[in-house]
């Protein structure tokens, strides 16, 4: 916006943000509070040309609103266009949920079945929260920090 300051025409400007309010529009068309503070023109400028379907979208935004695992309602937007979930917040496994997993492995990691200190492990998910895994004991684990990061960046 910066930039742009000073041209005698803001047309240009004008018409690109009319273009990004109609693709927000046309893609959800469903208005909830937590679209406001999106970057909209980022997104728009990545996925603009993307076939999305709009009913899809409205039935995931839906089902993610509703889910307690997510604690970034905001991020749904952005987890939906981009499918990371860093921005859904979720979850993570509460401190006495690992000592119990740590304690039920006798501190071996599920991984490399080596041992490890409790300060030397991470609380994992058996079964993806994108998968539907559930943040609970009986889907969790421990794995020591290298396994973890290996199984991350797969």
């Amino acid at each position: 916006m910066a930039k742009h300051q000073h041209e005698k025409n803001a047309n240009p400007l004008w018409l690109y943000f009319q273009a990004v309010i109609s693709w927000v529009k046309a893609t959800f068309p469903k208005y909830r509070k937590e679209m406001k503070g999106i970057p909209w023109g980022a997104l728009y400028n990545i996925y603009k040309d993307d076939n999305l379907d709009p009913t899809t979208l409205e039935i995931e935004t839906t089902r993610l609103m509703a889910d307690d695992e997510v604690t970034k309602k905001k991020g749904i937007y952005e987890y939906l266009l981009t499918k990371n979930e860093k921005y859904l917040s979720i979850r993570t496994f509460k401190d006495s949920h690992k000592r119990t997993m740590y304690e039920r492995q006798k501190g071996i990691c599920t991984s490399c079945t080596q041992h490890f200190e409790l300060s030397q492990m991470e609380a994992d998910h058996i079964t993806p929260w994108s998968q539907g895994g559930k943040t609970e004991l009986i889907n969790g684990q421990m794995l020591c920090r290298e396994c973890n990061r290996r199984k991350s960046s797969k």
